[in-house]
């Protein structure tokens, strides 16, 4: 073992340190199987972990905690599928005494429930249970697992209808859940749909909301531009028949409106009147 003191002496990786090596094993007089093995340890030593290794072992490791928080979930199934023929069983042995014949339609329902709340493969396990408590307690010959061959269509029967009933129990379940999956996802679809319908509607009532105000507008301006056209002719009546200029004009029709209280239209209106009158008697 001589060559393993200047492995554990080297301070570092560096290639003098395999020439030390050589010398320290030439002066031990180490054979070259010796020699070989030295180098091999050294350079595995020495040699960086590979990124392939660190995630092999980081994989690995996820894997191991996915298991263990699995293993819990599947345990659980089973011990409720266990329950479900320990109370059933249970039952069953002291109802027994009340008929003449086994008693075992209450596995049934324990084999149906355990594939309803806990899964196909729980309700197999259940018809597993089942089947060795009901031949063990309840067949003759008792506390035996020798099925009397007068018993063996009644077990075979029992068998066959435990699967089947945890069949069913378990394809009612799926079937449940995909409908509620299905109703679910439905309902997820209904609320965004109405969403999208209300962000529409809104959009809606504010397009009309806007045309409103655009008419709005519109009505104001062309009131606007009728008043001017007619304000704009009375004052032309005005500059003609009393030879005044366009501002003593306006000016004229704005006292006449402040002394009457009428606004400048009304104004202009009884102007123009009155000039269409005259021009009717002449």
């Amino acid at each position: 073992m001589i060559f393993l003191q200047p492995i554990c002496a080297a301070p570092a990786p560096a290639l003098p340190f395999y020439g030390s090596l050589v010398t320290t094993a030439a002066v031990g007089s180490l054979t070259s199987t010796k020699l070989t093995l030295a180098l091999t340890l050294v350079t595995l030593w020495h040699s960086p972990m590979s990124g392939s290794s660190i995630e092999t072992m980081t994989a690995r490791s996820s894997s191991s905690r996915q298991q263990l928080r699995w293993k819990p979930y599947v345990l659980r199934r089973y011990a409720i599928a266990f329950l479900f023929v320990a109370v059933a069983f249970a039952l069953t042995y002291l109802l027994q005494r009340f008929f003449q014949y086994p008693f075992l339609f209450l596995f049934f329902a324990a084999v149906m429930a355990s594939a309803w709340f806990a899964g196909t493969a729980a309700g197999l396990f259940a018809v597993i249970i089942s089947t060795l408590i009901a031949d063990y307690f309840f067949l003759p010959p008792l506390h035996t697992f020798v099925i009397d061959s007068m018993d063996i269509a009644y077990f075979a029967a029992f068998i066959v209808c435990a699967i089947a009933a945890s069949w069913v129990s378990s394809a009612k379940r799926q079937t449940e859940e995909a409908l509620r999956k299905a109703r679910d996802e439905l309902e997820l679809r209904v609320v965004e749909r109405t969403s999208e319908l209300q962000k529409t509607v809104a959009e809606l009532q504010e397009n009309e909301r806007q045309r409103l105000l655009l008419e709005d507008e519109k009505s104001a301006l062309s009131d606007q531009l009728q008043n001017r056209k007619l304000i704009e002719r009375a004052k032309g009546i005005l500059q003609r028949d009393l030879k005044m200029s366009e501002a003593d004009a306006y000016r004229a029709m704005q006292r006449e409106s402040q002394q009457r209280r009428k606004s400048m239209k009304e104004i202009a209106e009884s102007i123009i009147l009155n000039d269409e009158l005259k021009r009717g008697t002449h």
